[in-house]
């Protein structure tokens, strides 16, 4: 683990601390806000707004984010940096390499 400098360690974490012991204040999420509001206002409202808006972002309002595959390249692999913590705690090695060709 990293030492932490001595001017940094009061902010830093102990053992068993949680960030947010009082939990999610009370009330609505902004997504819930909007859900909410956007039921109340009439039809002709909704259409002003969906209007008001980029027609790709109405898109994925109704349907979703497209599927986003990373697919490899023999000819250009992905470089991927891992600390070397992780690297020494599972033997990895610059020239350690998967071979995912099946």
């Amino acid at each position: 683990m990293r030492e932490v400098p001595k001017q940094l360690q009061k902010y830093v974490f102990k053992k068993g601390q949680i960030a947010n012991p009082k939990g999610r204040p009370k009330g609505n999420t902004l997504k819930e806000f909007a859900r909410i509001y956007l039921e109340k206002i009439t039809d002709e409202e909704k259409i002003k707004f969906l209007n008001s808006l980029d027609p790709d972002t109405v898109w994925k309002m109704a349907e979703g984010n497209p599927h986003q595959a990373i697919e490899g390249n023999p000819d250009k692999p992905l470089i991927v940096q891992i600390e070397k913590e992780v690297a020494e705690k599972y033997g990895i090695t610059p020239s350690s390499r998967q071979d995912n060709t099946g």
